[in-house]
């Protein structure tokens, strides 16, 4: 292999190579990209067993051929060159090293690699029906919804996010048993019938990081779930387990309904979460029939107070007092960008459902989240 390459269109790829690479790969391959170059580009792929990523970038490619390269390391290297004008010089040596060098300069870097046939194979895309989507809404919907994905290794079937196909939408549901997340895009689907499918949490996250294109095409295959944009392709497993019956806990009637300003309600949380207690991180939400809620914090740890009093920009209902875990309201209010928040309540025994306000062409985001209880 022997290849010219911009140092900035190498990074840029390899920054999202890297965040499937694992820092503590058991097996030695794993921590190392395969670079192929062939016609006008050069292939780079980087995978876990689990997720993989494959992506291209263009190069001069003056003699064809593959290589894997220690990933860390080549993109420490390649970053530190951002800096230089001309490209990167990339070739393998006789011994089986990576010869790096910018075009003209003397600094020269001889990386120890393992052959392309060590690599783990790579799956192809040939003749599979596409299924093609908006990115900005898929996008969305996955960003909301990953703020309710489990992360305890012994619940394995909340590790990731339901996603549900059908002709006239997507919908994403993720829950942690404390919260949950439905979040739907209405709009034509190219499915005959409805799919179902669990997403590992891994592979929601790394597709957002995806910014090229604004149509995502989904497949599904052998048990997996290919998402290509532009010229890069994520895949991954499904995760094979049964997702809850998140339908049983959606809740209903709700007789209290606040609406706030979401930026001043997320400051406001942010500012008395600092000195919530470590353990509970509870923090009290009480409503007032007049319009005013307060937000209080005691941390019986320390002796510690915070207390700010908001305006609701509407309210309907009886008083009432819940007290939340602070960290699961801002996680939701972070992840939206409506100007306006709605809350909806019973007691403080009973889940409370958050909304962003927007139009209905935007899509539906429902937020359930239980209180805390200390009875």
């Amino acid at each position: 292999m022997d290849i010219r390459i911009e140092p900035r269109a190498l990074q840029t790829e390899l920054n999202l190579a890297l965040g499937i690479v694992e820092s503590k790969a058991t097996i030695p391959i794993l921590s190392n990209l395969l670079l192929r170059a062939d016609g006008e580009h050069v292939e780079l792929a980087a995978t876990d067993l689990e997720v993989t990523l494959r992506t291209h970038c263009p190069a001069e490619v003056l003699e064809p051929g593959g290589i894997t390269v220690p990933a860390k390391k080549f993109g420490s290297i390649v970053r530190a060159f951002l800096g230089q004008q001309t490209p990167l010089s990339l070739k393998t040596t006789p011994d089986g090293k990576l010869f790096l060098q910018p075009m003209g300069g003397k600094q020269e870097y001889h990386l120890q690699t393992l052959p392309e046939e060590d690599f783990p194979t790579l799956l192809e895309l040939k003749d599979a029906q596409r299924i093609k989507l908006p990115a900005k809404a898929f996008k969305r919907a996955i960003a909301e919804a990953l703020v309710s994905v489990g992360m305890e290794d012994n619940r394995f079937s909340v590790r990731g996010g339901l996603l549900v196909l059908e002709a006239d939408g997507v919908t994403l549901v993720s829950t942690d048993s404390h919260r949950l997340t439905y979040t739907q895009w209405k709009g034509p689907v190219e499915v005959q019938n409805p799919l179902r499918v669990l997403v590992p949490r891994k592979t929601l996250v790394e597709f957002l990081k995806l910014e090229e294109g604004d149509e995502v095409s989904l497949t599904f295959k052998d048990n997996n779930i290919f998402l290509e944009m532009g010229n890069r392709l994520l895949y991954s497993r499904l995760m094979d387990t049964t997702f809850p019956a998140y339908e049983k806990v959606m809740p209903g009637d709700l007789d209290k309904r606040a609406v706030l300003n979401r930026s001043e309600l997320l400051e406001g949380l942010k500012r008395v979460s600092m000195v919530a207690e470590s353990k509970t991180r509870a923090v009290t939400l009480a409503f007032d029939p007049g319009g005013s809620v307060e937000l209080l914090v005691r941390n019986q740890e320390t002796g510690d107070e915070g207390r700010e009093y908001l305006t609701c920009e509407n309210y309907e209902g009886e008083s009432v007092s819940i007290v939340f875990n602070v960290d699961n309201l801002v996680d939701f209010l972070s992840a939206s960008n409506a100007a306006q928040v709605s809350m909806s309540m019973r007691d403080n025994h009973y889940q409370a459902l958050l909304q962003p306000v927007r139009e209905e062409a935007e899509g539906i985001h429902k937020y359930i989240v239980m209180p805390l209880r200390f009875d």
